[in-house]
């Protein structure tokens, strides 16, 4: 069984792990918590497992996919997604939401954290008519994210056996996780992993169902997302930092990678 809510931007489901199409990102902060079975996410260059009774939390901007385990759709699984700009307004401590930006998952061992009950009591509390229990249940959310993040630590790489397509893949993300900054091209990416540029650009499309373009593009945004959060550079020296070759460039990625421009994204951010 799954139940499902969504309202204002704040997602929150339970039930089965499932596929994603693609790799893909979100302006969220994404909270997983694994009951039974462990749950393993190609997260950026990373390999991360949640074990069952553990959660992870991570901001979803930076493209992350869940890997086609056997486990993975055998997992129940609680997912929450707040939107950053919602988080922001939490004023969460700076050192947390630093590790947060700079895209490392974080996982935390320790029991403390929403059950099924609460999972299904925000469902019905954000859809039903009562601003008073609709408040209710945002602060019940913020309660259990900051609950969860006194104890959370930087997820450990999984180091696992895995598919040789797989370990291809994972050595490719991690490539471009490492290197995104620089003008890397796709011939570069499949030297790094020792294979045939048409090779290995099947097989990235195989697991990650995206393109090493595209996820190059979505890393690049990823980072020009956190620079704009957490720095005052101007846009067009973000664009060279996050390894953009052009201004003009850069802007058209933004816009259809967030629906605004750079300035937009950072005034609706930080104006609070």
């Amino acid at each position: 069984m799954s139940v499902t809510h969504e309202t204002s931007g704040l997602w929150c489901r339970q039930g089965r792990g499932y596929a994603m199409a693609s790799a893909h990102r979100h302006d969220d902060l994404e909270v997983n918590i694994v009951d039974d079975e462990p749950l393993t996410y190609l997260f950026g260059g990373t390999l991360v497992t949640i074990q069952p009774g553990h959660a992870a939390l991570f901001w979803a901007s930076v493209p992350h996919r869940l890997i086609d385990t056997p486990t993975n759709w055998n997992a129940r699984v609680r997912w929450l997604h707040v939107p950053l700009a919602q988080v922001l307004g939490w004023e969460l401590p700076g050192p947390v939401m630093a590790e947060l930006l700079r895209g490392t998952p974080l996982v935390t061992r320790q029991t403390e954290h929403p059950d099924p009950a609460a999972f299904t009591r925000w469902v019905a509390d954000l859809a039903g008519t009562s601003s008073d229990l609709h408040a209710i249940a945002l602060l019940e959310v913020q309660a259990g994210v900051r609950r969860l993040l006194r104890t959370a630590l930087p997820a450990d790489h999984d180091t696992g056996t895995l598919p040789d397509a797989v370990r291809h893949v994972v050595a490719m993300a991690r490539y471009i996780t490492e290197n995104f900054r620089e003008p890397i091209r796709t011939t570069d990416v499949a030297a790094a992993v020792h294979l045939n540029p048409n090779y290995a650009m099947t097989l990235f499309r195989q697991v990650l169902g995206t393109t090493v373009h595209t996820y190059l593009t979505d890393r690049r945004i990823a980072e020009a997302q956190r620079q704009l959060l957490t720095s005052a550079a101007t846009a067009r020296r973000i664009a060279e930092d996050a390894g953009f070759g052009s201004h003009s460039g850069f802007h058209a990625a933004f816009a259809q990678a967030c629906g605004m421009p750079p300035g937009r994204y950072r005034r609706l951010h930080r104006g609070r």
